[in-house]
């Protein structure tokens, strides 16, 4: 704000902030890509006898969702360990988040492949256990985004309905060609619950 001969100017930006809830925005790529200075770990790294070169890897923080929110994923697994098992010590069903993490897949330290959301849990019987899940929300590569967006806009041009596909009362048949980290094979089935989905994932034949 400036004043002047009596005068009152305000600055006034017609931009509104919003909040992100996608964390695959451009907003949170430090944390999924990774950067030169971040804090990234690397988790496996090996020589790929596919012609890839180095196979590399790297977990970064994922700094959502909040602590606050861990309680209710508990609750969930707690639940969904209670389904899959009926019968089990109630004790084994109670499972502890230790965190959230993006894991960045590479070729040769420099090449970004594709990159996923994974949760980290224990079971409160064994703190010494760890569980992985893939979190299914999650699609932080742009172009995988374009990928699904031409997708359904392209079926949904052809009259097909995909709200009946959505709410399991229409059978819809994905062909994913290749897997990579996983994340849109993972995302159309959790979405959809009519989706019957096959990955197929290309290998090159030993010479």
């Amino acid at each position: 704000m400036w004043r002047r001969a009596g005068w009152t100017f305000r600055r006034i930006s017609t931009a509104a902030r919003r909040r992100i809830d996608d964390e695959g925005d451009w907003f949170y790529a430090s944390e999924w890509w990774g950067t030169d200075q971040s804090d990234g770990h690397t988790v496996l790294r090996s020589t790929s006898d596919k012609g890839n070169g180095v196979v590399s890897v790297v977990a970064f923080h994922s700094s959502r969702p909040s602590e606050l929110y861990w309680p209710a994923t508990e609750k969930w697994l707690r639940q969904r360990y209670a389904e899959a098992f009926p019968g089990e010590d109630e004790d084994e069903a109670r499972f502890n988040v230790l965190g959230y993490q993006w894991r960045s897949l590479r070729f040769n330290e420099e090449t970004r492949q594709s990159t996923v959301k994974v949760m980290a849990a224990y079971r409160a019987s064994d703190p010494g256990s760890v569980f992985l899940m893939q979190q299914p929300h999650c699609l932080a590569v742009p172009y995988l985004k374009s990928m699904m967006s031409v997708g359904l806009a392209t079926l949904a041009s052809c009259n097909y309905c995909l709200k009946s596909a959505v709410h399991g009362k229409k059978k819809m048949h994905v062909l994913c060609i290749g897997h990579g980290g996983g994340s849109l094979p993972l995302l159309l089935a959790s979405k959809i619950q009519g989706g019957s989905l096959l990955s197929l994932l290309f290998l090159p034949f030993p010479s």
